[in-house]
């Protein structure tokens, strides 16, 4: 059953986390060949690899011959690109039909890299991966024209349109579906989501009513409920891709049972120390409340009884050292009571001063 996956993205020279990537890894990895990178010394070998069926470089009219070894198209477009977060490629990961034969998936996907990319100035980069489990194919496209045996100085910024997506992805629809047609084969794609192949179905059903076309309004009807139900599949996270994928390999039932019942065994023992560990936890708890609430009982009783000891005694000392400075002293003795002499006050020193002068 053929399948629609057509996904674009742009390889730059630094990822959001901070990594070096290069067009030459890329290119090494998608045709299985082993390629130095010049400008960092690195080289990228993935000739281990036996999954390819077959890799190809397709250029527009204007573009010199050497361009056709992979190693020296990919340094010139290293070059032209003199920043550190440039945009090196454009990519994307495109499904082939399992319908059509090897060469048929070749003719098809050529056909389509010419009429959209290479027609418009591009340097397209193909190899075709898994053609007789799971056949699809990686596409490397430049992001400058060529120009003078080389590539051109300017982006073409208008590759960027985020619409420009949506239409080829639309192309590669349509076409896949008229190869089907032409190979005798009814089944097709689309590359609408699911949301709107259900907002197109309720339209032309409307339409259909309109038209007093009841039988095909009921079909559109039915396959809008269809596509309500469905929704889109998350992908997993490597981790967990690779983790399930470990798991369908180890086939051995026994090992798995005893994995299950170590598991098992594992929640039923937390869950009994957890039980265990509330149990103590709120006798301690009460305990140490108990305690807290005799201590607070005596202590405010006997809190006041020695507050009043402690003031008397304090009263007590306090007169005894009063009076044995007094008796030394001896101010007591004769029962009398000293007084300080009077001070002059402001007012009586002006009245002496106001006397006359000749008097004396």
């Amino acid at each position: 059953m053929a399948i629609f996956h057509l996904d674009f993205k742009i390889l730059t020279r630094t990822t959001k986390t901070g990594k070096s990537k290069s067009s030459l890894y890329l290119a090494a990895y998608n045709s299985r060949e082993k390629l130095k990178d010049e400008l960092t010394g690195l080289t990228f070998d993935y000739t281990k690899k036996t999954d390819l069926y077959k890799s190809g470089i397709i250029l527009p009219e204007d573009a010199p011959t050497k361009f056709y070894d992979r190693a020296t198209l990919w340094q010139n477009c290293e070059a032209a690109e003199s920043r550190r977060d440039s945009q090196i490629c454009r990519y994307f990961i495109v499904s082939l039909c399992k319908e059509l034969n090897a060469d048929q998936n070749e003719e098809l996907l050529k056909k389509y890299i010419k009429q959209n990319f290479v027609k418009n100035g591009m340097c397209a980069d193909y190899a075709i991966h898994d053609i007789n489990n799971k056949p699809h194919a990686h596409v490397m496209l430049t992001m400058r024209k060529c120009e003078n045996g080389g590539f051109s100085k300017k982006k073409a910024r208008e590759w960027n349109n985020p619409k420009l997506a949506e239409v080829w992805r639309r192309q590669w629809a349509v076409l896949v579906n008229k190869t089907l047609r032409e190979n005798g084969h009814k089944n097709t794609i689309t590359h609408l989501s699911f949301l709107r192949q259900k907002e197109l179905a309720i339209a032309k059903a409307r339409e259909a009513l309109e038209n007093n076309d009841i039988k095909k309004a009921e079909e559109l009807t039915n396959l809008a409920k269809h596509l309500a139900t469905k929704k889109p599949v998350k992908r997993k996270p490597t981790v967990k891709y690779l983790k399930d994928k470990a798991r369908k390999k180890n086939k051995n039932i026994e090992l798995r049972q005893r994995l299950r019942q170590q598991k098992e065994q594992k929640e039923e023992t937390n869950k009994k120390e957890s039980k265990l560990n509330l149990i103590f936890k709120n006798l301690i708890l009460r305990c140490k409340r108990s305690k807290k609430t005799e201590i607070t009982k005596m202590t405010e009783a006997d809190f006041f009884k020695n507050m009043k000891i402690e003031e008397e005694e304090a009263e007590n000392l306090e007169l005894n050292k009063y009076i044995e400075e007094e008796l030394k002293n001896g101010i007591n003795q004769k029962n009398d009571i000293t007084h300080t002499p009077k001070r002059d006050r402001i007012g009586n020193r002006k009245k002496k001063d106001n006397k006359p002068q000749g008097r004396k």
